[in-house]
């Protein structure tokens, strides 16, 4: 008995050290009453129930210690200079400061104020040293009286100093080694990690500033990493798998975000350098090539096309297929233009996609009709196969995408994001018939009409799922949210609001494609995810036809192997256009001669044309980066960058 309780005490302790939480600081309090004020601090402690509570602290003109974000007191609705007004002239002014809706009143707080309330909560001040009379990088002399007051509080080993001001630190660790201390940064961490050790202190870093690459840096020299400032729980569970031990936040409600898995630093490999990559097109139809092939989809009523809800394709052996669902029809297109493809007829849904053997998949059952039919094609047969299922969740899903082979003994997967709903349904099919339906675990978004998951692999546990506008995230057993998320911008080569991306493997590295340039456009930008999200290739967009000819909102992005350093890549955008390219490092691949009959066509260039990131056209490159299209007189192209 003596020695199962010894185990079972073991199995707890073991159970502890893989399971955590961070430590929650309220920014300013709290978003529940005025910024910095006595309220905003009570209801940190009290409603949020956070660990600690962060001030901003200045000096007013007759040397007291208050507390205000900014030199002024103008944010909420004061209009006095802190640093030449009185404690007297401040504690008369009423703030008022509108926040979620809600209206609050407050005054002036003291740092004596905020310390009485950090005891009576028994959380932890951390205190940020703004630039203020006698508390700077110049001069110190204001400072050993704050921390006279720190001591008298009883908060000397509670307190954290925290500040952007390199300097000032140095003094509070030379003369008051006993206060614990941390770096206010933004992007300054990096190359700071021998200073921070020198003088005992941690980073506290912006999010989005630093990956678990960054964190590791630290970890390994004995430092801990603390970030701000973080409002949801996508961030929280992603900064959180990063390693960060303490959490800087508005209005996070701690006890609904879930334990965090510990961190192996020893499985977290180092960043690689960014992959130097060569494009070549090896065919591109566009409007603003003014090429598109005739009854291209559109949206537009000017482009006269039968086909005006096209929205999603996929790709079989370089030949794209698009299911216009308001007539039924599936249509194909290569390089040749419109091409016959001898599959019956189209289907009334959104959705079509292949796995990853090359199954054709199209979904039969309208938009949110049940019971759920998919109409499925072994590759090589124009044989429909009919599978009839029902989704575990209601809401309407546009867009379908595959893994695996579902004509196969392991058989595959097809994966819905409904909309309204916080998980990916997951239907299993194996040779050709309907196995199950599973879900994912709750994810940090829910899905809407325009929203669609990229697996990885064959593995229904491990993908990347996006809603247009949001970003894509990452599911991996568990939602571990930001994959590339961040704000939209139609800035390249950031990433902008359409759908549309890819995962792919080149020369060793895991390169993600996702949509960018002009919204709806096509375009996109490849990021090096080994090598810190790197932006490593952009190409422009495909036209300018926006919604109107794209409702579908998507630029689909399709990845195949040739072999470890070549990648053909596929573009599809509805009333845009649609490109094949290679993209590869090293030399471009060629297909080995086949034998002594083989014959070497000299190839002669026929045109060249220059266009910017914006997809602007020009004989002429433009200032900047230009992507070049040279056409040759047998009817290839390469596309190159060019900087001017």
């Amino acid at each position: 008995m003596k020695k199962a309780i010894i185990v079972m005490a073991m199995l707890l302790v073991v159970g502890q050290a893989w399971a955590w939480k961070p430590k929650f600081v309220g920014h300013r309090g709290c978003n529940k009453g005025v910024m910095n004020t006595a309220e905003a601090f009570r209801n940190g402690a009290d409603f949020y129930h956070y660990d600690g509570l962060e001030c901003d602290v200045r000096v007013t003109s007759d040397r007291q210690y208050v507390i205000s974000h900014d030199e002024t007191t103008n944010a909420v609705g004061g209009n006095l200079t802190v640093a030449s007004a009185t404690l007297a002239q401040l504690k008369a002014e009423n703030y008022t400061q509108t926040r979620s809706g809600v209206t609050y009143s407050g005054k002036i707080c003291t740092v004596a104020e905020y310390l009485d309330i950090c005891a009576e909560k028994n959380v932890f001040p951390v205190i940020e040293l703004k630039w203020t009379t006698g508390i700077n990088n110049n001069d110190m002399s204001n400072f050993p009286g704050l921390a006279q007051l720190i001591k008298d509080k009883g908060m000397t080993d509670k307190v954290v100093i925290l500040t952007s001001m390199k300097s000032s630190l140095e003094y509070v660790k030379t003369h008051y080694p006993e206060f614990k201390c941390q770096f206010l940064c933004t992007t300054g961490w990096k190359g700071a990690q021998e200073w921070c050790k020198k003088w005992n202190l941690n980073p506290s870093i912006q999010v989005g500033n630093f990956d678990i690459y960054a964190v590791k840096s630290y970890v390994e020299m004995g430092m801990e990493v603390a970030a701000w400032t973080v409002n949801s729980l996508a961030t929280y569970k992603s900064v959180g798998a990063m390693g960060v031990t303490m959490m800087t936040c508005d209005y996070l409600m701690p006890s609904e975000m879930p334990e965090l898995a510990d961190i192996n630093w020893d499985d977290v490999e180092p960043v690689l350098e960014p992959l130097e990559v060569k494009c070549d097109t090896a065919y591109i139809f566009s409007r603003a090539l003014n090429n598109l092939p005739e009854n291209f989809p559109s949206g537009l009523d000017a482009d006269n096309s039968p086909y005006k809800s096209a929205q999603q394709a996929c790709v079989i052996d370089g030949v794209f297929y698009t299911n216009d669902y308001t007539t039924s029809t599936l249509v194909a297109f290569s390089e040749s233009g419109m091409v016959d493809h001898g599959y019956a007829t189209g289907t009334n849904s959104h959705g079509i996609c292949t796995d990853d053997a090359g199954n054709l998949i199209q979904r039969a059952d309208g938009l949110t009709k049940t019971p759920n039919t998919f109409v499925l094609y072994k590759k090589g047969s124009k044989t429909p196969v009919n599978v009839t299922f029902e989704l575990r969740n209601n809401g309407q899903t546009n867009f379908i995408s595959a893994s695996g082979d579902v004509f196969s003994a392991e058989g595959g997967y097809i994966y819905f994001f409904p909309n309204g709903q916080k998980v990916v349904d997951i239907v299993k099919i194996t040779d050709g018939k309907f196995e199950e339906v599973t879900s994912s675990g709750t994810l940090s978004i829910a899905g809407s009409t325009a929203g669609v998951v990229y697996p990885i692999k064959n593995d229904p546990q491990h993908f990347i799922y996006q809603v247009r506008g949001n970003g894509y995230y990452l599911y991996n057993k568990e939602d571990k949210a930001d994959y590339v998320t961040g704000k939209s911008s139609t800035t390249v080569p950031n990433r902008n609001s359409s759908l549309g991306g890819c995962l792919f493997e080149l020369a060793g590295h895991k390169l993600f494609a996702h949509a960018s340039g002009s919204n709806y456009n096509g375009g996109f930008t490849i990021k090096d995810m080994s090598a810190n999200k790197a932006s490593i290739l952009t190409l422009p967009v495909l036209g300018t036809g926006g919604y109107s000819a794209n409702p579908s909102v998507g630029a689909w992005l399709k990845a195949e192997s040739i072999d470890e350093n070549h990648v053909w890549l596929y573009e599809y955008c509805q009333g845009n256009g649609y490109a094949k390219y290679q993209i590869y490092v090293g030399e471009p691949y060629a297909p080995q001669p086949s034998g002594v009959t083989d014959i070497t066509t000299s190839k002669t260039v026929k045109s060249v044309r220059y266009y910017n990131l914006a997809g602007m056209e020009s004989a002429t490159p433009f200032s900047g980066v230009n992507i070049a299209i040279t056409t040759y007189t047998d009817g290839t192209t390469i596309s190159s960058k060019v900087i001017k």
